[in-house]
């Protein structure tokens, strides 16, 4: 084995320590490729310890001489993934591989994992091989879900997509129209008032997580493109700061404003952060976890609407910039949106157009006596 691998506990996870033992050339690329795998700054490499991650810490290392890895790495699938059989989960690895080699984001990967793992313990499913799962089994698995584990249409069709994934991507089979698809309602975003943010922002005193807020706000970054920003991607001359790979793996440049700038500047005076602009205690990047542990606090606090979330924040932002008059082409390159029509749905929900319709109740001269 060319690396060595050391079980221990982060952030209340199992994970594996793993660190060359020789020079491996382009060791970080092959790192990349183990699910979940991530860097900690200045230190190694930490990676869940779950079967799937060994088994590709194998392939891409040789067989283990370490004892404590072969102690983690002889771990039965059973005892790793209850309910699994090794048929099945051999098709999540290779569910995962396929994911993978198609650049699929680590969240994307994570959740496609976590629904065709779901689908494959469904006790029907249990005793079948993956490809001998018909169009009824899968009819009946999404009825009994929506019935028992009161499944929401995001969820119903998350689970589709990892299914027709699978099949059509991982066997090859032809594209299938298994008519399961939900249908979805058309909901307008939940939106704060310019006074309601400023009053959420204000009763942040910690100095990092004030930052944090103010930076999705002022951005309308998403909550994962927030926590992924760089010191390097703070862009101070020309006042913008740089997104790589967002949603949809664009990249894209949103403005940095001069208010915020000085607040940043504050915050790196104080934490003196290395690589990450937000970092954890032990120098990795900051959780989403915490970032909306940090706006549920600030929501109670505040007082405003207590259905926000972090993501009412990028709302907010966009609403309040077409309140402005800025231009909705301009709008959604800030989002980050692929589709104009995404944008759009703010037309709805601002209120400075709103505030322009008028009855036409109103024209008619009525005799209400």
């Amino acid at each position: 084995m060319k690396v060595s691998c050391k079980p221990i506990e982060f952030q209340g996870r199992k994970m594996l320590s793993i660190r060359p033992r020789t020079f491996i050339p382009q060791f970080s690329k092959l790192m990349k490729q183990v699910p979940g795998a991530f860097w900690k700054p200045g230190h190694h490499w930490l990676v869940p310890d779950q079967t799937t991650s060994l088994q590709h810490l194998q392939k891409l290392f040789g067989d283990p001489k370490d004892s404590s890895f072969q102690q983690s790495f002889s771990k039965k699938p059973a005892e790793s993934l209850p309910g699994i059989s090794e048929i099945h989960e051999t098709a999540i690895l290779k569910l995962v591989e396929q994911l993978m080699l198609n650049r699929y984001s680590h969240a994307t990967v994570k959740s496609y994992r976590s629904c065709f793992r779901d689908f494959l313990r469904y006790p029907a499913h249990q005793d079948l091989n993956p490809q001998d799962i018909s169009k009824e089994h899968i009819r009946q698995y999404m009825l009994t879900c929506i019935r028992e584990k009161k499944w929401s249409e995001s969820t119903q069709n998350q689970a589709i997509n990892a299914i027709k994934f699978y099949y059509e991507r991982v066997l090859g089979h032809d594209k299938q129209l298994y008519d399961l698809r939900p249908k979805v309602g058309a909901q307008l975003p939940e939106v704060l008032s310019e006074e309601e943010v400023k009053r959420l922002i204000s009763a942040v005193k910690n100095l990092k997580h004030r930052c944090i807020l103010m930076l999705i706000y002022s951005t309308g970054l998403r909550l994962s493109e927030s926590v992924n920003v760089r010191l390097d991607d703070l862009l101070v001359d020309r006042r913008q700061i740089f997104i790589k790979g967002g949603k949809g793996k664009k990249d894209r440049y949103v403005i940095l404003s001069d208010k915020l700038l000085g607040v940043i500047m504050k915050y790196r005076d104080l934490y003196k952060p290395g690589y990450w602009l937000f970092e954890g205690i032990h120098g990795e990047r900051y959780s989403s976890r915490s970032v909306q542990q940090i706006m549920r606090k600030a929501v109670k606090r505040s007082q405003v609407n207590p259905y926000a979330t972090v993501h009412t924040l990028r709302h907010s932002f966009a609403t309040h910039m077409l309140e402005r008059g800025t231009d909705l082409r301009y709008i959604q390159h800030l989002l980050g949106h692929g589709s104009i029509k995404t944008t759009e749905r703010y037309l709805h929900v601002r209120k400075e157009a709103e505030g322009k319709l008028r009855s036409p109740l109103e024209d008619m001269d009525l005799d209400l006596d």
